[in-house]
């Protein structure tokens, strides 16, 4: 019977099984459409991975990498900035921030972190694969959902540490799915993702929600265990405090781009709307259960949150969503064939090549000021905006000290609308307040502008940066 498949396939399921008899009279045709599908999700995140950095976050995590190392503990203030010098703030990300650290020492420069995306990104993306697959059994489908997952990961496919919260929380979708067997897993994956991102708390919230849906009271007791374990990390307490500083800080978070809604008119994210119709159309069609909502709403509304939290949702919804697409299947023959020759050829050919073409390692330009610009100016006090203070903090740290980065829990509004300010033309009182003498600008901001008709003078100009000086 339907029910006695599904208990043997998976007794404590983390969403529905399907039950489609797989088709009859499978030809070569679709032999070689599935054959040539499970290559297309890798292939695209090969070409992400090679692209130049423009994470100004990423960067000065691995200089609080060094800094850390140094002084061997975790940083619980601010070292970086001369706004904010000495207030409490904990690095919410020591652990990453000690393995980019001894990343660049080992390999030198950045090229490693495009390593690391492909790795890390194509990990991500086979198992949410795999927790696709569970729930249609459909190699073409889950070929093309994961098509869908790629899509939405590229605007966040960057090595800054939030990428490892993708990975954290596509392995306790698996774990939970492959209960019982995986369910020991869910501790020391909470444990590890606690000492590499705050966002650890999505993932014991979708414990926590799990052990409601299923009425696992084994389940749940796992989940406090590992809100315990998070306890004995080199923050302690302080893991949590890092989790209520930044619901504190929402106001400032939501003036930044990424904490802004998500732009589902954008090409790049209105594939969500997809994944939220793909849940409808499951309800309608009876794929999903009333309790099952008990999950999916939550994850549902978190994903229209922010654009931040649209890949995390997505990551969780998935299963869920593909469930409402019919669900041919090739011969057991014919699914083995296509996953020994798209790995092979994915890995060996069109993942690598462009990470063998492209130059890895190099910063956007348009992000980042160059050594010209930046050397032009004397002094140590400038102002400048958060992209160009994480790589200050990146390539001159401990001087100088920069003005803002983008640490929004500590700068909060103040700090943000400060900015904001002074980038429109009004300079005079900030500048007295911090003793700012240069500023590294933008060509098109208004305060440039107002500086020349001041009579500052400028010491370096390039197509995407301009250095002022008092005159």
């Amino acid at each position: 019977s339907s029910s006695g498949l599904r208990q043997s396939i998976s007794p404590t399921p983390f969403c529905e099984l399907t039950d489609h008899a797989p088709p009859t009279g499978v030809g070569v045709r679709r032999g070689r459409l599935v054959d040539v599908a499970p290559l297309i999700p890798f292939v695209i995140l090969g070409m992400l991975a090679a692209r130049a950095v423009r994470d100004n976050s990423f960067i000065w995590h691995i200089r609080a990498g060094a800094v850390q190392v140094d002084t061997v503990r975790v940083l619980t203030e601010d070292v970086f900035s001369f706004t904010r010098s000495g207030q409490s703030w904990r690095t919410q990300s020591w652990l990453a921030e000690i393995g980019y650290q001894y990343a660049e020492e080992l390999f030198g420069g950045l090229a490693w972190s495009n390593w690391m995306i492909l790795i890390v990104g194509s990990v991500v993306i086979a198992l949410v694969g795999l927790a696709v697959y569970r729930s249609v059994r459909s190699v073409i489908v889950t070929s093309l959902v994961m098509v869908l997952a790629v899509w939405l990961l590229g605007p966040f496919l960057q090595p800054r540490p939030v990428i490892f919260s993708y990975l954290f929380l596509a392995m306790l979708v698996v774990a939970l799915q492959y209960r019982p067997e995986l369910t020991w897993t869910v501790v020391p994956i909470l444990w590890v993702w606690s000492a590499v991102h705050g966002s650890w708390i999505l993932g014991l919230g979708l414990v926590i929600l799990e052990a409601f849906r299923t009425k696992e009271r084994r389940l749940f007791m796992i989940g406090m265990v590992a809100a315990a374990a998070t306890l004995v990390t080199a923050h302690g307490i302080g893991t949590w405090m890092i989790v209520l500083d930044f619901l504190e800080s929402r106001e400032a978070l939501s003036m930044m781009k990424e904490w802004k809604p998500p732009a589902v008119q954008d090409i790049v994210q209105v594939p969500y709307l997809l994944i939220v119709a793909g849940v409808v159309i499951g309800g309608i069609r009876e794929k999903i259960r009333v309790r099952d909502l008990i999950v999916i709403f939550p994850f549902l509304l978190f994903g229209l949150s922010s654009r931040r939290a649209v890949f995390p949702a997505t990551i969780v919804l998935l299963p869920w969503a593909a469930m409402c697409l019919p669900t041919p299947r090739p011969s057991a023959a014919t699914a083995r064939r296509s996953a020994v020759i798209g790995f092979g050829v994915t890995i060996g050919a069109l993942v690598l090549l462009p990470m063998a073409v492209n130059p890895l390692g190099v910063l956007e330009e348009t992000r980042f000021p160059s050594r010209e610009i930046v050397e032009s100016l004397d002094g140590d006090r400038w102002f400048h905006n958060e992209a160009t203070g994480g790589y200050l903090i990146y390539a001159d740290w401990p001087e100088p000290l920069v003005y803002i980065d983008d640490r929004a829990e500590l700068y909060g509004v103040s700090g943000l609308t400060e900015e904001a300010i002074v980038i429109a033309g009004a300079y005079l009182e900030p500048f007295e307040t911090w003793g700012i003498t240069g500023v590294i600008a933008q060509p098109d901001w208004p305060l440039v502008d107002v500086l020349l008709a001041e009579g500052w003078v400028v010491r370096a100009e390039d197509e995407f940066f301009v250095t002022l000086e008092m005159p």
